[in-house]
């Protein structure tokens, strides 16, 4: 399969300057400095034509800041980003901008992402007018097949988002992406926020719009078992770096790199009887002052001197990516 979207080195910084009185501080000899977060730290992977990837990681990973930057919703401080081949990082000519327009994003709270003083008809179709994929004459006939595709009833359409539940926002935040009609659906975390029983609902919504619409998917999860049912690959992040890619079969089944076996031993399983788990031992540390060398190593039972002194590359092999020690020479 051929890449549709490429991160190569894809970066974001976060620096906060010193306000009036630290600088005046400064001034008088204290040691402060402007603080800057490393909230991505040079990722790169593919996704191909047709393809869900599932990016996991816990909460301050960096996983909705990567998902931003690949929507074209936070710049990028430094690499690149390319959809089918052309460079999207930053949108500044048309052949990107009509690139951009293909990824659209689906945010995890639709009762915070919906204008609650807009219609449901405007919502949907405002975008699709403003690009001239309907007329606003015929706006109404374009939404209401958008609403029918995923699972509303037309006459819902001059409603306003309160008047909704839980699920039904989420319905048209995703028909507010389909308006436009992309090629690529960024999920971030866009079932967290439902019930069990509906998070099932728009999970089979997203599988039958991938095979009725040819969609690729980059899904955002913390949750591994949702992840593990629907993508095809899976990309882990900690601390704002990729630790492995590897497909979904093959990374629940082995996973290589210690803090994906950690986040995999903590996944629920059925017929396995009575099952005791252990949380990941320490905190993730401070993204301000992140540890030298792996970032992992602090909470890692398998760490050793190397890991303290020196950043582990993400190496190919066996047809997955890892970034650690174990699988290059060894800790020490």
């Amino acid at each position: 399969m051929t890449a549709m979207l490429e991160l190569q080195g894809v970066s974001r910084q976060f620096v906060k300057k010193l306000d009036s009185i630290e600088r005046l501080a400064r001034a008088l000899g204290a040691k402060v400095s402007d603080s800057c977060v490393n909230a991505v730290d040079t990722a790169s992977f593919e996704v191909a034509r047709g393809e869900v990837v599932g990016l996991v990681g816990e909460s301050g990973c960096g996983k909705s800041t990567l998902g931003r930057m690949v929507a074209g919703l936070l710049p990028v401080t430094d690499g690149t980003i390319r959809f089918e081949g052309v460079d999207v990082t930053d949108a500044n000519t048309p052949e990107a901008r009509k690139a951009r327009l293909r990824i659209q994003m689906i945010f995890q709270d639709p009762m915070s992402s919906l204008n609650p003083r807009m219609k449901v008809d405007e919502i949907i179709g405002e975008a699709a007018v403003f690009h001239g994929l309907t007329t606003r004459r015929e706006m109404a006939d374009y939404v209401a097949g958008i609403l029918k595709q995923v699972g509303l009833d037309p006459s819902y359409a001059k409603r306003f988002p309160h008047q909704f539940s839980g699920g039904q926002r989420q319905r048209i935040g995703i028909a507010r992406a389909l308006a436009v009609r992309p090629d690529f659906l960024i999920c971030d975390e866009s079932i967290a926020a439902l019930d069990v029983s509906i998070q099932a609902q728009v999970i089979n919504l997203f599988q039958d719009l991938r095979r009725d619409l040819d969609l690729t998917y980059l899904f955002i999860s913390h949750d591994l078992s949702v992840v593990e049912h629907i993508a095809d690959r899976v990309v882990v992040m900690y601390l704002g770096r990729i630790v492995e890619i590897a497909s979904t079969e093959a990374l629940f089944e082995d996973p290589r790199h210690p803090y994906t076996r950690a986040l995999i031993g903590q996944v629920p399983r059925l017929g396995e009887g009575r099952q005791s788990y252990q949380t990941i031992k320490g905190e993730i540390p401070s993204p301000l002052h992140p540890p030298a060398g792996c970032h992992f190593h602090p909470r890692c039972p398998m760490a050793g001197p190397r890991c303290q002194r020196e950043v582990p590359a993400l190496r190919d092999g066996e047809g997955r990516s890892v970034a650690c020690h174990l699988e290059d020479g060894g800790t020490e």
